[in-house]
């Protein structure tokens, strides 16, 4: 018998696509989504269309499917709805991540209480409700300072400030771009954690927490943290990967996540890997698509539906290859049209993909007027790291953003 696991937020086409037919391959899949299906309907067997950002709406949907469904998992890849998702399985009676590791997710303060309370390496911080307290934490911890709000994600409004002046426009800048959903004020202000910033996807299920995937990041646009890159396969040696894991593992923990797929950030500072978040949620930025592209015989999508059923996931195997993402941006405010590239580039072997995401019409502009302002994306693969980067410069330097330019354009 199939079995039938809601699915709340579809995501973007482009980003979560994989993720979805994956799942739908083994499962039946009971969507509830923010707009009427198009490219979501090969692969939903039922589905309703709400206002995600309604609560009541989607725990009305979910009982509504539930009634007429047997579910036997719940899970969601939309940062947004990580606690609802929670939430809903408590409703339904299916079992999923516990509501208050969920909660804590979606907060990195009370992430970085809950680290320092569980002794698990993080960055020095300070919770400010006022400019006068972020000052004063800030001299404390040493500038520069990393400057946030506490419920975005991709790094959206991320800064760094290396003066009490530039921590004005900072703190201003992340307590008016913080998510709704926080209505506190805080902003978080923390010691400025240098070395190359990792990620680390995991499966979490009856306490055992298990990567699957490694990424090197790539950020631009100072001082924010703009990710435009990632490098994603056997990316570490050894003794760096055993001690990555070990702090993964232990964030993971102190927060009480289970049940679930997560995306950890980390820095490899002088002292050892730090944790930057845990996101409860599927890796953003395709990473676990690249993790099925260099890994033979792994379904992102299928795992997803192992963990939200409570099955272990089948052992994945090593990475057979190196495989990068870089994201193409515009270097003025444009109106976009399309990309242009030599029709050969796409034939080189070392090229996997090139995609444009942005429908022709949209506007486009640098952080911080705009974030994630993305014309598409360019894959490669190669032996070595550094290859990988050097491929993905070249490729991206090949593909021309063709657009109007705006006379507002960034600075």
């Amino acid at each position: 018998m199939i079995e039938n696991i809601l699915v709340i937020g579809s995501g973007d086409q482009h980003f979560r696509e994989y993720a979805l037919r994956g799942l739908a391959k083994r499962y039946h899949v009971l969507l509830i989504a923010q707009t009427p299906t198009s490219w979501q309907s090969p692969y939903a067997a039922d589905y309703r269309e709400v206002e995600l950002a309604d609560k009541a709406q989607v725990l009305a949907a979910a009982q509504d499917l539930a009634a007429r469904h047997q579910v036997a998992g719940v899970i969601t890849w939309d940062e947004m709805q990580v606690a609802v998702a929670a939430e809903v399985g408590v409703e339904l009676g299916v079992p999923t991540m516990p509501v208050d590791a969920a909660r804590t997710c979606r907060d990195k303060g009370i992430q970085r209480e809950r680290f320092a309370a569980h002794d698990v390496p993080s960055a020095r911080f300070c919770l400010a409700d006022t400019l006068d307290t972020a000052l004063v934490a800030a001299r404390d911890i040493g500038y520069p300072v990393v400057v946030k709000p506490r419920g975005r994600a991709a790094s959206i409004a991320v800064q760094l400030a290396g003066s009490d002046e530039e921590l004005r426009r900072a703190f201003e800048f992340a307590r008016g771009s913080e998510n709704s959903s926080i209505k506190d004020g805080l902003v978080l202000v923390e010691e400025y954690l240098q070395g190359p910033e990792i990620s680390v996807d995991c499966w979490v299920l009856d306490g055992r927490v298990e990567p699957y995937v490694l990424a090197l990041k790539r950020t631009d646009y100072p001082p924010f943290f703009e990710e435009v890159a990632h490098v994603v396969g056997d990316v570490l040696d050894e003794q760096t990967t055993a001690a990555v894991r070990d702090v993964t593992v232990r964030a993971h923990r102190a927060l009480g996540i289970d049940r679930t797929v997560t995306h950890t950030e980390l820095m490899l500072t002088a002292d050892g890997p730090k944790i930057i978040e845990v996101n409860g949620r599927l890796g953003g930025e395709l990473i676990p698509y690249l993790a099925e592209l260099c890994t033979p015989g792994f379904s992102v999508g299928e795992m997803v539906g192992a963990v939200a059923t409570g099955r272990t996931p089948q052992t994945v195997a090593a990475p057979s290859r190196l495989m990068g993402i870089r994201f193409l941006y515009p270097t003025h405010s444009m109106v976009f049209h399309n990309l242009d590239h030599p029709a050969a580039l796409a034939d080189e072997p070392w090229v996997q993909e090139i995609r444009q995401v942005t429908e022709p019409g949209l506007q486009l502009h640098l952080p911080p007027k705009q974030f994630l302002g993305r014309a598409g994306f360019v894959i490669a693969t190669a032996d070595t790291v550094s290859e990988v980067d050097e491929r993905l410069l070249a490729l991206a330097d090949k593909v021309s953003l063709v657009g109007t330019p705006l006379a507002d354009q960034d600075q």
